[in-house]
């Protein structure tokens, strides 16, 4: 049992810090203003698939940001890491204005998600199946190519991985010069991209205070997913990110049916 807590995807007290922010966190600079676009369903007939666009140089989308323990509560949601991206997520799509999103509203939807959860870990399977449950919302695994990131940002779509926290590079997370990706202190994370440009992708990681819009190479992206796999190999599903979003009513054209 003390093992299992250990290695949880938000546990390990010591993998997790918060920075109570004194002053109104301002918008992230850079933020590029992108018409979000619902997802198209997979093959409905000619004419419905989505026009192609010119895919900008870098996007960074202005989605919301907390942590999972936004009332500074880490002992309550150290396995809250999927819960607050999906909140994350959830705000974004439904036109949420903050830099920060309210933290005793976050810390309710966390909760209602949390009790949503059938584990404490989730893979990218069961993530995708809870945002359609309970959002609507439907999904799409893709791979992990700076081509299909670009494609998607500059939608307006946000992408979904699951990494290792240390993995990520982020030398703020506690215990990174010193332990670094060892297991109880890199531990299964969640985190929303929202942004890309010719070096790497823009993080809001919901595991410490400091996630918010982190830039790393695609790089260490994919040797985050590799350290998950590695290490939890459970939760291997590969070079992949997970596509959540509304989907386009399908619309049916006259004489077809």
């Amino acid at each position: 049992m003390v093992a299992a807590l250990i290695l949880g995807s938000g546990s390990g007290q010591l993998a997790r810090h918060y920075l109570n922010q004194r002053e109104p966190a301002a918008p992230l600079p850079g933020v590029t203003a992108v018409q979000a676009e619902p997802m198209q369903p997979v093959e409905v007939g000619a004419g419905t698939m989505p026009t192609p666009i010119a895919i900008p140089d870098h996007i960074l989308l202005p989605a919301p940001f907390t942590t999972q323990a936004p009332l500074n509560n880490w002992a309550q949601h150290q396995e809250s890491c999927e819960a607050a991206t999906l909140t994350m997520l959830v705000a974004y799509w439904q036109h949420d204005q903050s830099v920060v999103i309210d933290p005793h509203a976050t810390d309710a939807s966390i909760n209602r998600i949390d009790g949503w959860k059938a584990h404490p870990d989730l893979n990218d399977v069961l993530m995708r199946e809870l945002a359609q449950q309970h959002f609507g919302y439907t999904y799409r695994l893709v791979p992990n190519d700076p081509k299909v990131i670009a494609e998607q940002l500059a939608a307006g779509r946000p992408l979904i991985a699951e990494v290792r926290t240390h993995a990520l590079g982020n030398p703020h997370y506690p215990g990174y010069s010193s332990h670094y990706e060892q297991t109880g202190w890199s531990v299964p994370h969640f985190v929303l991209i929202i942004g890309y440009d010719s070096t790497g992708v823009f993080l809001n990681d919901p595991g410490i205070s400091w996630g918010r819009g982190y830039h790393i190479t695609y790089a260490q992206l994919a040797h985050a997913i590799d350290s998950l796999d590695q290490n939890q190999p459970a939760l291997n599903e590969g070079q992949v990110l997970l596509l959540v979003a509304p989907e386009t009513p399908t619309r049916v054209k006259p004489g077809s049916i």
